[in-house]
């Protein structure tokens, strides 16, 4: 069994400013949202962990440059429909001053928006304009009633010029994972922000830590939890750290004294024992470690030699998507109170010793006096090493005769058609 992708981009933005004006051009615009989501230089063991255009992966990436006035053939945006060929799908659309002269186009894009409107937050548009001056006339356009509902971004009020691509890129990202988020949530409600807790230690971290929230609060779309900022005086100073882990995306800072913090420690346990979204930023300086207790094998990570934070912004929002497209995928074949969900567990990354035993215990709890049940601890890929394997399959075993850790792809070909 294969559902169907789990979040398709298309973004759309016209041929004829693509490639005119000063840096920032259009072409530039696209390229980093597309690049956002599509990373080609990767090898392909990494791609597993990355938004490409690869059959399998769950995502797909589209770019269209639009020119309804092409003499020759004109060249317009895709067909509403396409937005279902995907599970959820994002729009972004460049609107410059050639856009909204085209009148072919802004017809076609005002199909699109009602698409999306119509689709009950199943789709998702960002509309992200060259100046205010073209977005009020986008605006005034007659055929424009649709596009006239999502919120427009001046690409002028992005910061200064040579991070705005990278922040339209983050910005999109950022709204890829609300839509993913949507579509799990029960209810479809979702938070505003993305939210990032800052696992430091303060004895080497803290400068980095406050320069990683001072960038996060320049982003009106992102959320964070610093510790000194969100305990208060009188406040169960564990239970605030443990519930800050369970609602946001852990960054760890982890600096040469990282390791040997005891709240750091924890709030890596809690983030591999509740299964929660982390990135791991190496910004040790010393030649030497000495080995650490910490399971960071399944965790991604980035470095930042060039001190650049806006990298580790990114990378966090990117594995945020990349688990919402394999858990929106998984609750397409595992569904709801159903048999199979009983029996199956989702970790997002291959399994620590950590996640293991505590995805073992939902196991017991939802099996119990079921020694014979097909109980499933299914993981992200790639599928582990035969040793891991192996070791994972006799721990299982020792509760479920019929148990089995299984990369999600393995899980979903062993599955009926």
């Amino acid at each position: 069994m294969n559902p169907p992708d789990a979040l398709q981009l298309l973004i759309i933005s016209h041929a004829r400013e693509a490639e005119t004006g000063d840096f920032p051009k259009g072409r530039n615009y696209v390229d980093a949202i597309h690049n956002a989501f599509v990373r080609q230089e990767t090898n392909e063991l990494v791609r597993e962990l990355s938004l490409v255009d690869e059959q399998g992966t769950g995502a797909a990436a589209r770019r269209f440059y639009v020119d309804g006035k092409d003499p020759g053939k004109p060249l317009l945006p895709p067909e509403a429909s396409e937005l279902d060929k995907a599970l959820h799908t994002l729009v972004v659309l460049i609107v410059s001053r050639s856009l909204v002269d085209d009148d072919a186009v802004v017809a076609r894009l005002e199909e699109i928006a009602v698409a999306v409107r119509d689709s009950e937050k199943r789709h998702g548009f960002v509309v992200l304009g060259t100046s205010e001056e073209v977005l009020s006339s986008l605006r005034q356009k007659p055929q424009a009633n649709a596009l006239k509902e999502p919120q427009g971004w001046s690409v002028e009020k992005l910061g200064e010029y040579p991070l705005r691509p990278a922040y339209a890129a983050m910005l999109s990202v950022h709204k890829a994972h609300q839509l993913l988020a949507r579509g799990l949530a029960p209810d479809g409600a979702v938070a505003s922000k993305s939210r990032f807790f800052i696992s430091h230690a303060k004895l080497d971290g803290l400068s980095l830590a406050q320069s990683l929230s001072h960038t996060i609060s320049q982003l009106t779309w992102l959320g964070k939890f610093y510790d000194a900022e969100d305990i208060q005086p009188g406040d169960d100073f564990k239970e605030v750290l443990k519930l800050g882990v369970l609602d946001s995306m852990l960054l760890i800072l982890r600096t040469d004294i990282y390791d040997l913090r005891f709240w750091c420690r924890q709030e890596v346990m809690w983030a591999e024992a509740y299964d929660r979204p982390a990135l791991l930023v190496d910004a040790r300086a010393e030649l030497l470690n000495r080995a650490s207790v910490l399971g960071f094998t399944g965790i991604p990570g980035v470095r930042i030699p060039d001190g650049n934070l806006v990298r580790v912004l990114m990378e966090g929002l990117r594995e945020w998507v990349r688990i919402g497209i394999l858990s929106r995928r998984f609750r397409e074949v595992v569904k709801p109170n159903s048999p199979r969900e009983k029996e199956t567990v989702l970790l997002s990354r291959p399994p620590s010793l950590t996640s293991l035993a505590e995805a073992m215990k939902v196991l017991r709890e939802r099996l119990k006096d079921q020694a014979d049940a097909p109980a499933r601890i299914v993981h992200a890929e790639p599928p582990l090493e035969a040793n891991h394997s192996d070791a994972a399959q006799d721990l299982i075993k020792a509760s479920f005769k019929n148990g089995v850790v299984l990369s999600f792809k393995t899980f979903l070909a062993q599955l009926p058609s």
